[in-house]
């Protein structure tokens, strides 16, 4: 037996699952050892026989199953059979073995082929259970950093701006908490991937860049504020639409505004 690129699959499949004769059995593993294609091949069977044995409680197949199996393979086998008048004739009810063997490894193959779409849709539902859980502890996180940065802002005494654009509607918010400036963005229009928003302070009557941030469309955005702003008095905040990734020296389209207040 000959390495090959694409290795022997029906053989390594069925060598995992201990579908060969003896002889068959004893080739392939003297093969096996020189073909890193069926190596993969049975690394990968195991790997979903290992899985399978961990995940589906073990079953009994119906005890008719085999009879049928083998009444049909000496039904198709009948043309090579041996006259009825020799002597040498095997029974009508046993199924010559090279006969089986191709049977059984075309049963074989196709059971593992069946398992591995029942593991893979159990990885994939699995995959796709855990991002969706994901994404909800994630919207119920920012939900809370939403309530939290509100009612700080309510608070007496707490520095804050409160943004809003040139006609009046609330953008965000940025907050001081004690621990720095935090910033929440809200009410924008999302930014495609060629532009950016960035949050300026304004000090000492000029606008310092702080940070670029993007807007999804799909809800809020809360992060906090570069310590930049601690080393400097702040009178507000602002918010511009920039071409770009990065924050440039000055802005070039303001969107909202706030001063600071408490």
């Amino acid at each position: 037996m000959r390495a090959t690129p694409d290795g022997h699959p029906e053989l390594a499949v069925a060598w995992v699952l201990h579908g060969l004769e003896p002889d068959e059995d004893a080739e392939f593993a003297a093969h096996l050892a020189d073909c890193a294609a069926c190596q993969e091949i049975v690394a990968g069977s195991e790997e979903v026989a290992a899985l399978l044995g961990s995940a589906v409680e073990p079953m009994d197949p119906p005890p008719a199953l085999r009879d049928r199996i083998l009444e049909a393979a000496s039904r198709d086998d009948s043309a090579s059979s041996p006259a009825s008048g020799d002597e040498d004739a095997a029974p009508s009810n046993v199924v010559p073995l090279r006969r089986r063997r191709r049977l059984v490894a075309g049963l074989v193959v196709a059971a593992a082929a069946a398992l591995v779409v029942v593991i893979g849709g159990l990885v994939n539902a699995n995959r796709d259970l855990a991002q969706e859980r994901d994404a909800a502890a994630a919207q119920a996180e920012q939900g809370r950093q939403v309530v939290e940065l509100v009612d700080a802002a309510a608070r007496p005494g707490t520095p804050h701006a409160v943004l809003a654009s040139a006609q009046g509607g609330f953008v965000g918010l940025v907050v001081d908490r004690g621990a720095g400036y935090e910033l929440l963005a809200t009410g924008l229009p999302a930014n495609d991937t060629a532009h950016t928003y960035v949050l300026w302070g304004l000090a000492g009557g000029r606008p310092v860049g702080l940070q670029a941030f993007d807007m999804s469309g799909s809800g809020p955005v809360t992060t906090s504020v570069p310590s930049t702003v601690a080393d400097r008095r702040v009178a507000g905040f602002a918010v511009s639409y920039e071409p770009g990734r990065t924050v440039p020296a000055t802005p070039t389209q303001v969107v909202a505004s706030g001063q600071l207040a408490g």
